[in-house]
């Protein structure tokens, strides 16, 4: 029976899932006396992250989120505090919320995670050090349990926005769909559902691949989405199809790396080929919607990357050779970027 789009979208749902990583971000940052530091003088992330000994990446990703929550602001690069963060704060104000907020923040896990990442250590939302969700596919090795989990916990929050990217996007003229990275297989199952003409592999690492064949089957679509087993980062990949789509895919890597992923699908196309980047954008100025830039500091706990402006990757897309490059919003925070092979 195919799965019909949601009534709404799940934009409530991805606000209170990730805004449970609000306050341990901020008693992090108390603790690490980020406020009390920006109070001192105003500075860029890399500014801070040098007088503070703090991780480049990590003050990249975390000031946007607090400029997005209103605690900070941004001018010509450098944050500074607003009169929220300086009543409320800074440790020597009468209005200082510590005793409160210092006695809640840390016992959630996530305070730990935080600090960790801030100090440039290993931190991971699921686990210790070497735990990351990414580093499987980093390692090109998952376990088949590690794949049914991960696979339900994808599906769980994708599958609204496959439903709505598979009716708000142009898929027009693609009889060949080729999903890198594809998980539990709900984007291409909301495509073939939508596009009997289209025919769908699944590109992914062994166990995730027999972990897809069951979610296609049960939508009764194995006539039309079948899967391959590649290590995208180590092995050839497929080059029969006419287009090429990533969701959640770039999100999880550095912009190098990146770069090799949309090298490798741009030599995978043929001219004319399309590309397809479903991610969750930050705004131009790289610090809202709030959910994204929270979805960001998830990135930075348990993977290599961040989420990423629409210039940031179009400029990726360029590089790799990519033109006729734009982007459509699809469904609640999603995006779609779009590029052609020359």
């Amino acid at each position: 029976m195919p799965v019909e789009l949601p009534t709404t979208d799940d934009r409530p749902i991805w606000d209170l899932w990730l805004s449970m990583y609000h306050l341990p971000a901020v008693t992090a940052a108390i603790e690490l006396d980020v406020f009390e530091a920006l109070a001192a003088t105003p500075a860029t992330h890399d500014e801070l992250a040098r007088r503070l000994g703090l991780s480049g990446r990590a003050t990249e990703i975390v000031l946007p989120l607090f400029a997005s929550l209103g605690l900070l602001s941004r001018y010509d690069g450098r944050y500074q505090l607003t009169d929220v963060a300086r009543l409320y704060l800074l440790r020597e104000s009468a209005y200082y919320w510590g005793a409160l907020l210092n006695r809640m923040g840390p016992s959630s896990p996530h305070h730990a995670a935080i600090r960790q990442a801030l100090k440039g250590q290993a931190a991971s939302t699921t686990g210790g050090p070497g735990d990351r969700p990414s580093d499987a596919w980093a390692a090109g090795h998952v376990e088949i349990e590690q794949a049914r989990m991960i696979a339900a916990f994808m599906h769980s929050h994708s599958i609204a926005a496959a439903l709505g990217m598979a009716r708000n996007i142009d898929f027009s003229g693609v009889r060949s769909l080729l999903d890198v990275g594809g998980g539990s297989g709900c984007f291409c199952i909301a495509l073939a559902q939508r596009r009997p003409e289209l025919r769908c592999t699944i590109m992914e690492l062994p166990a995730m691949c027999e972990v897809a064949k069951e979610y296609v089957a049960a939508a009764g679509l194995g006539d039309r989405i079948d899967t391959r087993a590649v290590d995208m980062f180590r092995q050839e990949w497929p080059r029969e199809h006419g287009a090429i789509f990533f969701s959640n895919i770039l999100h999880d890597w550095d912009f190098a790396t990146c770069a090799r992923l949309l090298t490798r699908a741009h030599a995978a196309l043929p001219a004319g080929g399309r590309v397809f980047i479903h991610e969750a954008l930050l705004d131009d100025s790289g610090i809202g919607p709030t959910t994204t830039s929270t979805f960001s500091l998830l990135m930075l706990l348990g993977t290599q990357g961040r989420q990423s402006t629409y210039a940031e990757l179009a400029k990726l897309l360029s590089e790799a050779g990519f033109e006729d490059i734009g982007a459509t919003p699809s469904y609640g925070y999603y995006s779609v970027i779009r590029g052609t092979r020359r």
